[in-house]
């Protein structure tokens, strides 16, 4: 048998947990309030047969309500806008070739 461990229980530093923690709970609330809002808008659109802009605009809508629940900060915010840009984009890039 090996000597006596190193280890003492309890006297290990927390710093480097805490933070690690709080990064992994941070992440965890900001994707899954993006899977929320990702999820909410194909189904506004094809489940529940609402028009794109509608759609975009409930969505948007329900991502800047959630973001105080979630404690998320400017990031998302700019998430959003970014997305309601990209699906505008696609949007009007249906329309045109349609």
């Amino acid at each position: 048998m090996a000597g006596k461990s190193e280890y003492i229980h309890g006297e290990m530093p927390l710093d480097g947990h805490n933070s690690t923690f709080s990064g992994f709970v941070r992440q965890s609330a900001f994707y899954t309030a993006f899977f929320i809002v990702a999820l909410l808008m194909p189904i506004l659109v094809f489940g529940a047969n609402i028009a794109w802009l509608p759609a975009l605009i409930a969505t948007f809508i329900v991502g800047v309500i959630i973001t105080p629940a979630f404690k998320l900060g400017g990031g998302w915010i700019a998430t959003l806008v970014g997305l309601a840009v990209l699906t505008l984009m696609i949007v009007a890039l249906v329309a045109i070739f349609s």
